[in-house]
């Protein structure tokens, strides 16, 4: 049986930005595109204006077509990558690192909210490539690494494959020098290529920060249908991190946001012993997996249709299929996970989330290990802006009660 929601009871219910690609941008995207906030980290709200003006007159109306809705913002990211040529020919490495990371925003939301259509996976190809021409131009620079997925099952697809990954050192990291580390696990849509704002924060704490990838998404080479691949996943990503001669291995926490908060659950349990604490932020556990649930969250606060692209996410070709048995074979209760013992562990989110019912943050806490957890009265997924400001106190708190490896 599935609760009584604290978000409301289990009925369909549909926000009015589902009602086109218009509607979303008037009543959800525009202003969060002029405050810069994800998915238009590091854009300009004058670049996608310029997209967004096309659908005025070429609105287009669920369900979807992603090939067409990603065709406008291909002239608008060029143009800008064009210019970041320019700039960094003359020298002027500053403009030449903004116009980059402005066209990988561009290119972020062509792909969103997963590549669907083949016009998307050519807008995350590139956008992988501006993301990083700019990134690396950073004071503090942000670079890719592909890591060995030493852990792969044998005889499947994992098999010689690596796992792609953002890292960032602290201003002025020299040779020698160790770091607390902070693994970012992002989620459905946020890839390694969001990484600039979650890696500030913790850089500026004197924090290493590496963004990894989940199932299923962005380049993760790890199976997204087996439930046990994750726990491969981690595996070879922090034997890579303990192996690194800039890394304190006491100081290492996992920090998982929205759906990577499920994957922060779960590996609080499975890589305790390899974790001085993780955050997990947003997620769910057990009844983000419910059919009631995954009816009534498809259409609430998520910009597109959330069980559509979770089924992707999971390695389901039918969404009807994951509503049967995703919760059996993926839920942390149903296969005794959260009853083991755990690593420290804060559960921080918005009560009235509507993408992971917060019930499964208040599950976790009463089963397995003592948790620590924080939730924010009247605020949906993430419990932002009042969750990274606390979560990153609570981090730096964690890592000066541990004595350093030296």
């Amino acid at each position: 049986m599935s609760p009584p929601y604290i978000v409301g009871e289990p009925t369909p219910k549909q926000g009015e930005h589902h009602t086109s690609i218009n509607a979303l941008w008037n009543l959800k995207w525009k202003k969060r595109a002029g405050l810069g906030i994800y998915p238009f980290t590091e854009g300009k709200l004058e670049d996608l204006e310029e997209v967004f003006t096309h659908f005025e007159e070429n609105d287009l109306k669920p369900p979807y077509n992603f090939e067409e809705y990603s065709k406008p913002f291909f002239p608008v990211a060029e143009k800008l990558e064009k210019q970041a040529k320019e700039k960094e020919e003359e020298g002027n490495i500053e403009k030449a690192r903004e116009l980059w990371l402005r066209a990988a925003c561009v290119w972020r939301t062509a792909r969103q909210p997963c590549p669907m259509a083949p016009n998307q996976h050519i807008a995350w190809s590139r956008q992988k490539v501006a993301f990083y021409n700019g990134s690396k131009l950073h004071d503090a620079p942000l670079r890719e690494y592909l890591i060995p997925h030493y852990h792969a099952k044998p005889g499947t697809k994992e098999m010689y494959t690596s796992v792609p990954v953002s890292v960032r050192l602290p201003l002025g990291a020299k040779p020698g020098q160790k770091f607390p580390v902070v693994m970012t696990i992002y989620g459905l849509d946020g890839y390694r290529t969001e990484h600039t704002r979650s890696s500030t924060y913790h850089t500026t704490n004197g924090f290493a920060s590496i963004g990894v990838e989940i199932p299923g998404t962005g380049d993760c080479p790890a199976d997204p249908n087996d439930p046990t691949s994750p726990d491969r996943l981690w595996s070879s990503v922090l034997q890579w991190i303990h192996q690194q001669p800039w890394v304190d291995t006491k100081k290492v926490v996992a920090w998982g946001v929205s759906c990577g908060g499920y994957y922060a659950m779960r590996i609080a349990h499975t890589h305790k012993d390899m974790l001085a604490g993780v955050v997990a932020q947003g997620g769910g556990c057990h009844h983000m997996f419910d059919p009631e649930w995954l009816e009534i969250a498809s259409h609430m606060e998520y910009p597109f249709d959330l069980t559509q692209v979770l089924a992707l996410k999971f390695g389901y070709d039918d969404v009807e299929k994951m509503k049967i048995d995703s919760k059996s074979r993926f839920s942390l209760l149903e296969n005794g996970i959260i009853d083991q013992p755990s690593c420290r562990l804060l559960l921080i989110n918005g009560m009235l989330d509507e993408l992971f019912p917060i019930e499964d943050s208040m599950l976790m806490m009463q089963h397995g290990s003592i948790k620590e957890a924080r939730f924010f009265e009247g605020i949906k997924h993430m419990g932002e802006p009042y969750a990274m400001p606390m979560a990153i106190e609570w981090v730096a708190n964690l890592f000066k009660g541990i004595q350093s490896d030296g």
